[in-house]
């Protein structure tokens, strides 16, 4: 009786792990309060152009859509480049400079929709 309840509480283990693993490591440890706030900042300035949902389209078609966005570039260098010159190089990008805050909460919601 001792090993069936041994095994019992083994198989919940491996049943748990096995849940914990099927979430991506990225979205386990997304501060929650950012990624709202960065889907917040990207309705008001990104989404005249860009898909910023899990299953809208852009309306601007070179506009790559967020969920698709690590496909494009590393999320991690995207901070960087977001603080840097990219709104100069893409001219139809909004009147919008991110402050380094609004910028990690923006690639906070990126992390949490990637497909």
């Amino acid at each position: 009786m001792h090993t069936t309840q041994a095994g019992r509480t083994t198989a919940i283990a491996v049943a748990l792990l096995a849940m914990v693993a099927m979430v991506p490591a990225a979205a386990q440890s997304l501060d929650p309060e950012s990624a709202f706030r960065g889907r917040r900042l990207a309705e008001t300035n990104c989404a005249p152009c860009h898909a910023i949902a899990q299953i809208d389209e852009s309306e601007h078609p070179d506009a790559p859509p967020f969920r698709h966005m690590a496909n494009r570039r590393p999320l991690e260098t995207l901070p960087a480049d977001m603080l840097g010159d990219l709104f100069l190089r893409h001219a139809v990008m909004p009147q919008f400079e991110p402050d380094e805050r609004q910028v990690n909460d923006i690639v906070t919601y990126m992390k949490s929709i990637q497909e």
